[in-house]
């Protein structure tokens, strides 16, 4: 009986020494990725920008930013606000100057308005007043770009 105890022993310590063994190399091994044997993939050359050209009117979305508001019991309100325009598209801008028209919409009447680009500047009209009824949400909508 003592000879399969030591056999026992002997095969727990080999299994042991295995897992350990195993356990320091998985450590201590260089885990860095060999070196690429496939050569990389051709660049493809840069596309040209596209010209410029005079923007559509769904490359434009425009917020509406209420400064002052003024509701007197009883009557209608006078909303004062100033546009915020922004610019989606991807290409530039042509170098002539465009008009962006728009429709501010939320008061008793929608009201037109419109602004004009040149270059990367926009003369963006401020303080424009509507009456609408009380808590109105005013909003803008491009109706056209011509230019």
């Amino acid at each position: 009986m003592t000879f399969k105890k030591l056999l026992a022993a002997l095969a727990i310590a080999a299994m042991l020494a295995s897992g350990v063994t195993v356990t320091v190399i998985m450590i201590f091994a260089d885990h860095s990725q060999p070196a690429a044997t496939k050569a990389p993939p051709p660049r493809r050359p840069a596309l040209p920008p596209p010209p410029p050209s005079v923007p559509t009117a769904n490359e434009f979305t425009i917020g509406v930013v209420v400064t002052a508001q003024d509701c007197p019991p009883g009557g209608a309100c006078v909303y004062t606000y100033t546009i915020d325009p922004k610019y989606l598209g991807r290409h530039p801008f042509p170098p002539t100057a465009f008009t962006v028209e728009y429709q501010v919409t939320g008061g008793h009447e929608p009201q037109p308005g419109k602004f004009t680009v040149q270059g990367e500047t926009a003369q963006v009209p401020k303080d424009v007043t509507v009456e609408g009824p009380p808590g109105a949400r005013l909003q803008a909508v491009v109706t056209q770009v011509t230019g």
